[in-house]
């Protein structure tokens, strides 16, 4: 077992310059751009059962700041058996700028959330179109802001999302939040997208019909990114993920153990036909992590591992400490121990759920 001690250091050593790649691409990606703000815009929430969110997510949206005469909210309801069709209504006499819809049958076999999306954006006249989710709430600035990011060859725009509350177990969420939309920034940063989450996602509706929209992107689990992949990987248009505190949306988190597995199972499936070098770099974040929580039983020296994993974490705290910053947030570093404990387990454990276990199951329908 001579080998063991070196290979642990090459794959630690192999793991941080992962982390600068990291960091330094999510600088490139939050460089400063100053576009014409004077887009027509739209902005589609697709709801379903969401009768306990609803009414903060709408009052968010109705105190953003943008000219009226280019602004428009559309709700669409997706099938809820709950009030939350009852509670858009209130909220459309209210609003001008906000109209409901409702699903009807399935265009493009499309399935859940892209189904709902889609039906929107046949009725949306925005040259842009902005999605968020029903369980979260936008600053005032985050149409404007997001705007200002589109300079004439940008076709997609995506900011940050974190998730609010004041215990472990919501810290720990918005902590895992930052540290893969970091990931996701620096992937645009270098050319190479590689995720996207569309609760803070935004696309040139001209962009949306050069790549076909959802009908030729087809049916995922994960339709946000499946569309972000295909305007990054199958049009000229450019993509722009900055680290912006002005566009920070702010999301529920999951209530439960159960509920977060199977959020992280839907992203892990949706996944799994990343791009080929982001696949070969989240590779080695999963032999890292998976080494950490072998190697004592290989009768690897304690200090040896006590060096690896403090070595990890020196260079996950590092990665953070960028988003963070920028965001306004450094307090969620109160959550950091707890989230490197889990992010040993469940990075590990990620691929044997998404290979080995069956249907997603989303909203109550599985997928």
């Amino acid at each position: 077992m001579d080998w063991i001690l070196p290979a642990t250091f090459i794959l630690l050593a192999l793991y941080l310059l992962k982390i600068l790649f990291f960091w330094s691409g999510a600088r490139r990606a939050s460089r400063p751009a100053a576009a014409d703000t004077s887009l027509s815009v739209t902005v589609i929430v697709a709801a379903r059962n969401e009768s306990g969110n609803i009414d903060r997510c709408i009052e968010s949206l109705s105190r953003l700041r943008y000219p009226a005469d280019l602004l428009e909210v559309l709700v669409i309801d997706d099938q809820s058996t709950d009030d939350t069709l009852q509670r858009m209504r209130v909220w459309e006499t209210r609003m001008p700028s906000l109209r409901v819809l409702q699903t009807e049958g399935t265009i493009h076999g499309m399935r859940g959330k892209a189904n709902a999306v889609a039906q929107a954006i046949e009725h949306a006249r925005g040259e842009v179109i902005l999605t968020t989710d029903a369980d979260c709430a936008v600053p005032e600035e985050w149409v404007l802001e997001t705007v200002r990011q589109y300079t004439p060859e940008v076709g997609c725009v995506c900011g940050f999302t974190l998730i609010r509350g004041a215990d472990w177990f919501a810290g720990m969420q918005a902590v895992d939040w930052a540290y893969l939309l970091t990931i996701a920034s620096a992937g645009v940063g270098w050319l190479r997208p590689l995720s996207a989450v569309g609760n803070n996602m935004s696309f040139r509706k001209r962009a949306y019909t050069d790549v076909g929209g959802y009908a030729a992107v087809g049916f995922s689990v994960t339709e946000d990114f499946a569309l972000f992949k295909s305007i990054g990987y199958k049009s000229d248009w450019k993509i722009r993920y900055p680290v912006r505190a002005s566009t920070l949306v702010w999301s529920e988190p999951c209530a439960d153990a159960k509920e977060l597995y199977r959020q992280k199972k839907r992203w892990g499936r949706g996944g799994v036909d990343i791009h080929p070098l982001g696949f070969a770099i989240m590779s080695i974040g999963f032999f890292m992590n998976a080494a950490l929580l072998v190697l004592p039983f290989f009768g690897i020296p304690f200090w040896a591992w006590c060096a690896a994993f403090a070595g990890k974490c020196l260079g996950d705290a590092f990665l953070l400490s960028f988003p963070l910053k920028q965001l306004g947030q450094q307090r969620l570093f109160r959550y950091f121990p707890v989230f490197e404990l889990y992010y040993l387990v469940y990075v590990t454990l990620l691929p044997f759920v998404v290979f080995l276990t069956g249907k997603v199951v989303w909203k109550g329908r599985k997928l």
